[in-house]
């Protein structure tokens, strides 16, 4: 009977513990503008994004700063392409590239524009103090704004129910070394959950949703957490494989510090 209750409360916490462990992490590249912000380098380092940036700020401002210029557009599209792959520039866009990406995953419904304040420092001319803010064409995908709304409370909770699970299951487990072999193998699965959840999904997903420059924003962030989901991966299934083997080797302790029953053998000699 405690065997059966244990199975299932760890089979709970278990589930409970990968939807935190994995959601966390999927919070951390496919739904976090501030690192976004943080990592406007990388973000404008896709040259995909990059270009569709450096176009509509050159389609936006070129003609009204130097009206019957046939060059005009090149020479604005080759400062903005400039300022955008330095790092320097890519800090004055953190906060565009952070209104992106809320746009995107529906956190914020306001346009994403470039005022021109900093339209200036972009395009590198003060005629462009006078332009009009330029907005930028950033969808609004709903199948990740429905995520991320169920990810902000889908994690807290299945984290606290899946360290009050693992606690009643050590309490009601009778055998030490079957939870823990148990235990091992399911971190191994969280390790390769680990990384579909925070890395494949966040990395392949996005641009399935929309086919716009904005929606590879998740991709490249899930490339620049890519080192940290595979350490944490690793560690993960390195402590599986340390808490299998640790188990099998309770076992066999368990097996040879048994002591013999001479109770069958004592009542033999009785009756010989």
């Amino acid at each position: 009977m405690r065997r059966s209750i244990a199975g299932l409360l760890f089979g709970i916490a278990f589930a409970c513990a990968s939807l935190a462990i994995s959601g966390f992490m999927l919070q951390r590249t496919a739904f976090s503008p501030d690192a976004t912000a943080n990592a406007a380098e990388v973000v404008l380092g896709d040259s995909v994004i990059q270009r569709e940036f450096v176009r509509l700020i050159s389609d936006a401002s070129a003609a009204q700063m130097y009206p019957g210029d046939p060059a005009a557009a090149a020479i604005v599209r080759q400062n903005v392409a400039v300022v955008a792959d330095t790092k320097p520039g890519a800090m004055l866009l953190a906060t565009v590239m952070r209104d992106a990406h809320e746009h995107l995953i529906g956190r914020n419904d306001d346009p994403v524009q470039i005022t021109p304040a900093q339209l200036v420092e972009v395009v590198r001319d003060e005629r462009a103090a006078a332009l009009p803010a330029v907005t930028l064409p950033v969808p609004r995908i709903g199948v990740l704004a429905i995520i991320d709304d169920v990810l902000r409370w889908l994690v807290p909770i299945a984290a606290i129910a899946a360290v009050v699970l693992f606690a009643l299951c050590f309490l009601a487990h009778p055998e030490k070394a079957a939870l823990f072999r148990t235990l091992g193998i399911g971190l191994g699965v969280l390790a390769a959950m680990l990384v579909i959840f925070a890395y494949v999904v966040p990395r392949f997903v996005p641009p399935l949703l929309d086919d716009s420059a904005w929606a590879r924003i998740p991709p490249r962030l899930a490339d620049d957490a890519f080192p940290l989901i595979l350490g944490a991966a690793l560690v993960l299934a390195g402590a599986g494989l340390a808490l299998f083997v640790g188990s099998t080797r309770m076992g066999r302790t368990r097996r040879w510090s048994t002591p013999v029953s001479t109770y069958r053998y004592r009542e033999e000699r009785s009756w010989s």
